[in-house]
């Protein structure tokens, strides 16, 4: 079960749950998230070549020069990167997909 956590305007900006965070963005760009699990943490974000932004296409291109991961979402992916601990990319990515599928939910 995941709570939501909101920013002043009462929208939703991340989740706390059993075992860690999921926050949208952490940077001043607002590019990325960062989800923490036990004492694991991945950054990630949501990319779309033809929808994402300026600065979110400068991120993708050089994340991907270094350890990353990707899951392709029928053209949006999630990127997964600056892992650390040992939890896998995998399990990582099942939680950012129980948030995103509990903000959408949220929302209706």
């Amino acid at each position: 079960m995941m709570e939501m956590i909101l920013n002043e305007h009462d929208m939703a900006v991340g989740a706390r749950f059993e075992n860690g965070t999921i926050q949208d963005y952490v940077d001043d760009k607002n590019t990325y998230g960062l989800l923490r699990i036990l004492d694991n943490t991945v950054n990630w974000f949501l990319y779309n070549k033809i929808e994402s932004d300026e600065d979110t296409q400068e991120l993708y291109k050089k994340v991907i020069k270094s350890d990353h991961f990707i899951h392709d979402d029928f053209g949006e992916e999630i990127v997964l990167f600056n892992k650390k601990g040992d939890m896998s990319y995998e399990d990582m990515l099942e939680k950012i997909n129980d948030y995103m599928d509990d903000s959408v939910g949220s929302i209706y």
